[in-house]
This record gives structure tokens, sequence and C-alpha cells, in this order.
């Protein structure tokens, strides 16, 4: 009988390390926007990042450019926020990896005049070997019309179901934007 409560025990113990194992993963922010997903250390990018939704209404959306001023108000660990940089493959797995939602901003914009990428930081995003488009959305495919530029979300991509980039007229709005934190340090 002894043999078998210490069994049972042992299975609950087990049960919950599963659950709570379970928890660990890919968040999202709360429906009232109070809660955030992360921060979370990238070490690849020596950046923190951190997933927010619009605190003011449910289904409150914003636009490109005011996601950025809302990043730019973040602090952690005495480093100001930005729309996150996904220079690589490493960055887009760890995205991926931690945090749950659909249709978020993240820092880069296609200019539709000088036919240029650009991060927010302000370095050419063309030049970097990495990319996550979706293959409906590849810059090359991009139809500006008189836009000045386009902004780039994630999105769940049309045949993977998974995170891809996707540029969107200026006036597109979403309920949640990417921050990064580049602290530089853990």
């Amino acid at each position: 009988m002894a043999k078998k409560k210490l069994i049972g025990s042992l299975f609950l113990i087990l049960l919950s390390t599963v659950l709570s194992l379970a928890e660990v993963g890919r968040k999202t922010p709360n429906l009232e926007g109070t809660i955030s997903a992360g921060p979370y250390y990238n070490p690849a990018s020596k950046s923190y990042f951190e997933l927010f939704r619009m605190q003011r209404l449910p289904g409150m959306q914003t636009r490109w450019w005011g996601a950025q001023l809302l990043a730019e108000e973040k602090i952690f660990n005495n480093t100001r926020g930005r729309l996150a940089i996904v220079r690589d493959l490493d960055t887009h797995q760890f995205i991926l990896r931690n945090f749950l939602g659909k249709n978020y901003w993240i820092g880069l914009q296609y200019f539709c005049n000088s036919r240029a990428l650009k991060w927010v930081d302000g370095t050419d995003a063309a030049q970097s070997k990495f990319s996550a488009w979706d293959s409906q959305w590849s810059n090359t495919d991009i139809r500006c019309a008189n836009m000045n530029y386009m902004p780039v979300h994630y999105t769940t991509a049309t045949i993977t179901q998974g995170l891809r980039w996707r540029a969107s007229g200026p006036n597109k709005g979403y309920p949640m934007y990417l921050v990064e934190y580049p602290t530089g340090k853990e």
C-alpha cells in the first residue's frame, strides 16, 4: 500500500512538472494589455525582447508609427526600447520560440521611392543575408502606389502557417508590437 502511495505521489509530482514545463515557451500579452510577454533575453542579439498589446481598449490597434513611438517610451535595464530588429535566423527563431501572436509590428520599413529596406536604427536590411518574408510578400512583390513607405509586421504565413514578415500600407493597424531593448549584455 505504501508503495502505491509513493508511486501515486511520484506520478502527481511528474504530472505537475510536465504541466509547468508546458507553460514555458511562447507567450502572448493578456487581452487587457496590462501584462506583456517578456522581456526575454536573446543571446544572439544581446537584447531583451518584449511583446506588448495596446493598453487602451481590447481590439484597439495602432499604426506602425504609433507602435514605434510606444516602443521608444519603454525602458528596461536602463535601455530605451525600439521596435524589434531581426537581423539573423537565430533572432527570428528566438522570437518564434518565445512569442505567440499574430500580426505584430517590428522595426522594418520599405521606402518606396528609394526602394530601400531599413531597420529603425537606420541600417540597410537589404544587406543582410537573412529575411523572413512570407512567400506572397517578399520586397520584390510590394506595390507602393502613392505611399512613401510600407511598414513590416510579423504575421502567420500563407503557406507554412509560421510567423513571417509581410509589408502593409502605412494606414494598417495591429494590436501588438514587439519591442527590443538592445542592452548589449544579459
